[in-house]
């Protein structure tokens, strides 16, 4: 549980970056997701004085949760709603004003 509680740590101090860039050059997109979901991870309880966190996985394998997928930047209303996660790439490319030949 701690290595999942380090990354998520890791991965929030870098999407802060991110972000804050993102804010700043006022032409970037940002786009957060995954292409699935490992271990159906439960939180059983924890302390928040000491930041410990009790978690179990209820499967070793991928299960079929939905996928969230967080945007910000110009183009970022395109990445609302729920859809399968191959329309990202059109999607992305809409942001571009690119398309597929």
């Amino acid at each position: 549980t701690q290595y999942v509680v380090d990354e998520m740590i890791d991965f929030d101090e870098v999407i802060g970056e991110v972000l804050d860039f993102a804010a700043k050059d006022k032409n970037t997109l940002v786009i957060i997701t995954a292409d699935h979901e490992t271990g159906g991870m439960t939180l059983n309880g924890g302390d928040m004085k000491t930041g410990r966190v009790d978690a179990k996985f209820t499967t070793t394998h991928h299960t079929g949760v939905m996928i969230p997928v967080f945007a910000f930047g110009p183009g970022s209303e395109k990445f609302s709603g729920i859809y399968e996660n191959t329309a990202i790439f059109t999607k992305m490319l809409e942001a571009l004003k690119l398309s597929v030949k």
